[in-house]
């Protein structure tokens, strides 16, 4: 993916486009985290009744309910502020990067996954939310490369 990134012609694009696309993967990251953490504290029971039958999570499933939200929240908040929007961006990416790990993980385990991601999420087949996933990676690492490039 870096190879792929570093082959954009970064120069020819203007510093303002730069911090539109920056701008635009932390506020996309920020509407996304919200909406799912949302989702997911509205049905907490469910949805840590689902991370129970989770061969990796089982026995830890309260703590990991509890911290999956409210990392979606810090990390939204730390997207909003100039001063820690670098910051926001390499957590959502390293995040993403473990959500799709664990679904990559899930799918070829073979176990029966039930998504509780709320919404138009829920919706997707388990290819497309991984693919989904998928495309916030590149949102994530493309807005970090042009945040980067800003502060230079």
């Amino acid at each position: 993916m870096e190879t792929t990134l570093n082959k954009l012609p970064s120069s020819k694009i203007s510093s303002k486009t730069k911090a539109v696309i920056a701008d635009v993967a932390a506020y996309s990251f920020i509407i996304l985290f919200i909406y799912t953490a949302t989702s997911k504290i509205q049905s907490f029971e469910s949805f840590k009744l689902v991370l129970s039958k989770s061969v990796l999570i089982g026995q830890y499933s309260t703590l990991v309910a509890w911290a999956v939200p409210s990392a979606e929240i810090i990390i939204s908040l730390l997207l909003i502020f100039p001063l820690t929007r670098k910051d926001g961006l390499i957590s959502s990416l390293a995040i993403m990067l473990v959500f799709t790990a664990y679904l990559i993980y899930m799918v070829n385990s073979g176990t029966q996954l039930i998504c509780t991601c709320g919404g138009v999420l829920s919706s997707l087949t388990w290819q497309q939310h991984i693919w989904f996933n998928a495309v916030f990676i590149v949102l994530a690492a493309t807005g970090l490369k042009f945040y980067k490039s800003e502060q230079l």
